[in-house]
């Protein structure tokens, strides 16, 4: 070897220990400036390059640049940010603080994150404060001790006891410029509830902001002849005539309403200074106020409708709601008088016929043949068959005739004859002596007897047949709380369940499966229960005369007609007026009747016509029930201005029976 290389291989050799001990040096220097960073209280940088030299610039070179002492610091040996991707995968699988692992770029090292480092960085997201302490102690710099002496006691001085002149001079330019107009006010501010108030009965129409367009007050009504105070002798009451004036007041209004009626009498007195104070002048003036707060404010605007076909509201056709009777098929003659009322037998084979020639005739329907005829001495004004025996209830005068016709099966009639013997009829027991129970063991068909004090005008079996009720017909001499009786058949028993009814009751009706009795007056319907002994409701009807009444199956929908040909749908869940009015007929309806089984209703009237109409009524309460007129049906002859007395329907089949001044029944079928 040549000397050359030799001393080039030296040279080398020399250049590698010199890096070596500058790298220990380094390390050292490192190791001991770590040490100074831990122990002193001031932050020192890591990397003394200079924090504004981009490490991009020694990319080519071994070190990353110059410490303090100008001595290069070298690149580490393992680089988080020049590793591929293979070792930062296999460093992610490994390494557990690998999530909390971050590059750092000023001296190109992994650094692993603390947990008080995660929260600065979590409460610098979350906008939070910064600190190792948030609730630190508030340095309170005055004591809340009271003490004796304050700690300033200084005394005021004497120019804060004196106004002050500049501020009296800037006030006075202020005035000065108040008075010339220079300087205006603000306005004043409006109340937001008082900016929408207006005169809601004024006469004015000019202002157009007003939220509603003009509603004249109700006009009050004028006073008469009656009013004055020497009204002419014609107006003027006698004690008869005041004293039907108050019982008619207490006739048609209860309790609680006469309350709200003032009772006007006229008086005459010789000049108007002998005239007193008015004593009901409050409360009619409170009226008056009531009358105008609650008057209706709402205006009714008329539909501009093009089409005359938008005002008929859209029905199922006819044709979908079969069956229900269409043609008259059958015609029961044989009366000599009109034909006051109807009843059928539960099996559907028998038909009741009550005429005011003083007869009652069973026909067998579908043959129109007349089985029995009884014969009584006072027209008969109503019937109806027991719905469990075969026990025809008569009604003529002031009697209730028991009769049994001895129809149908025989066992029936057997077991009815002998359940009618078994009753032991013993008036001494009776609490009632109103009323009076006897046995008829001489005539064939008529078996019990029940005379009352007054005519009986309708006779109701309840669903059960061992009770039934009678409506009276009672004068203005007799008490009208005994104007409804209800009789006890097996124990022969009557009673008045009521102490005060107020009207002349018209009908009385059971409900089908509950304990309930409905009391139908001229102008209301009254329910009560019976067990209980209380009222339930009133209904308040939109007619002026009621003349039928009848209960849906179901029992929570209630059908009324008037002499006023109106017809009101009662739904018993839902409100105590009615939920619809029909006028169907140009006269009196005389009878309006359910079907038992399907969903029909007819209406009787004396315009000669019988109005069948589809009433669905579903279980669902939020679906209204489907009202909808299908036949309207004729035959009938009217006599004396009276048309159709009586409607019923056949117990099972989609059939109807009417009769009427004619003397004649007619049947309709499908």
């Amino acid at each position: 070897m040549s000397s050359t290389a030799r001393a080039t291989d030296e040279g080398r050799k020399k250049s590698l220990k010199r890096k070596k001990v500058d790298i220990d040096e380094q390390s050292e220097t490192s190791i001991s400036h770590h040490e100074r960073e831990i122990d002193s209280d001031d932050e020192v940088p890591s990397n003394t390059i200079g924090s504004g030299v981009p490490l991009k610039w020694y990319d080519k070179h071994e070190h990353i640049g110059y410490d303090l002492n100008a001595k290069k610091v070298y690149k580490p040996i393992q680089s988080g940010k020049k590793s591929d991707e293979i070792d930062q995968f296999l460093e992610k699988m490994e390494n557990s603080d690998y999530w909390r692992t971050v590059y750092d770029d000023l001296t190109g090292q992994n650094v692993t994150l603390t947990n008080d480092d995660i929260n600065y960085i979590q409460r610098i997201k979350n906008a939070q404060t910064i600190g190792d302490d948030v609730y630190e102690p508030w340095p309170d710099t005055f004591s809340s001790e009271v003490m004796i002496h304050p700690i300033l006691n200084t005394p005021e001085s004497k120019a804060s006891f004196i106004p002050s002149k500049w501020e009296r001079l800037k006030v006075g330019k202020y005035v000065h410029a108040i008075k010339m107009g220079w300087v205006k006010p603000p306005p004043p501010k409006e109340d937001p509830l008082l900016s929408n108030t207006y005169d809601l009965w004024s006469d004015d129409k000019t202002d157009l902001n007003l939220p509603r367009s003009y509603i004249p007050a109700p006009k009050l009504e004028l006073p008469g002849h009656r009013e004055s105070y020497n009204p002419s002798n014609e107006y003027l009451y006698d004690d008869n005539e005041l004293e039907k004036l108050r019982q008619k007041l207490e006739d048609d209004y209860d309790e609680d309403e006469r309350m709200t009626k003032t009772l006007f009498i006229p008086q005459k007195f010789d000049c108007l200074r002998r005239v007193p104070s008015y004593d009901n002048f409050i409360y009619e003036r409170f009226q008056r106020c009531l009358d105008l707060y609650l008057c209706p404010r709402q205006k009714r605007l008329k539909a501009n409708i093009t089409d005359i076909n938008d005002l008929i509201p859209k029905l199922p056709k006819p044709q979908d709601l079969q069956p229900f009777p269409i043609v008259q098929s059958l015609i029961y003659e044989g009366h000599k008088s009109q034909i006051r009322c109807l009843t059928c037998h539960t099996n559907g084979q028998w038909l009741a016929s009550g005429s005011d020639d003083c007869t009652v005739r069973v026909w067998e329907i579908e043959t129109t043949r007349c089985m029995r005829i009884l014969t009584f001495s006072s027209p008969v004004l109503s019937l109806e068959w027991n719905p469990v025996l075969s026990i025809l209830a008569v009604a003529c005068e002031d009697k209730v005739i028991m009769v049994n016709p001895k129809l149908g099966e025989q066992a029936k009639t057997l077991f009815t004859d002998e359940f009618l013997k078994q009753i032991q009829v013993n008036q001494s027991d009776d609490q009632n002596k109103d009323i009076h129970w006897s046995n008829e063991e001489n005539d064939e068909y008529i078996r019990l007897e029940i005379k009352h004090f007054a005519r009986v005008k309708q006779v109701q079996w309840q669903g059960r047949g061992d009770y039934f009720s009678c409506v009276l017909n009672t004068t203005a001499q007799q008490s009208k709380s005994k104007s409804v009786v209800i009789h006890h058949l097996s124990k022969c028993r009557s009673q008045f369940p009521f102490k005060h009814l107020k009207g002349h009751v018209q009908f009385v009706k059971f409900h089908p499966n509950k304990p309930i009795l409905f009391i139908c007056t001229q102008h209301a319907i009254k329910i009560y229960h019976l067990i209980r002994q209380e009222l339930l409701k009133r209904l308040f009807v939109n007619t002026k005369w009621i003349s039928s009444i009848d209960i849906h199956p179901h029992g929570d929908n209630l059908i009324i007609g008037g002499y006023d040909s109106r017809i009101n749908w009662f739904d018993l869940d839902l409100s105590v007026k009615p939920y619809e009015t029909y006028r169907y007929h140009k006269r009196a309806i005389r009878s309006i009747k359910y079907h038992q089984k399907l969903p029909l209703f007819a209406s009787a009237s004396d315009d000669g016509s019988c109005v069948i109409s589809h009433c669905m009524v579903y279980q669902d309460l939020l679906k209204n029930p489907l009202i909808v007129p299908v036949k309207i049906l004729r035959g009938h002859k009217i006599t004396n201005d009276i048309g159709i007395l009586d409607c019923l329907f056949h117990p099972q089949q989609p059939w109807i029976f009417t009769s009427g001044s004619d003397s004649t029944i007619r049947l309709y079928t499908n």
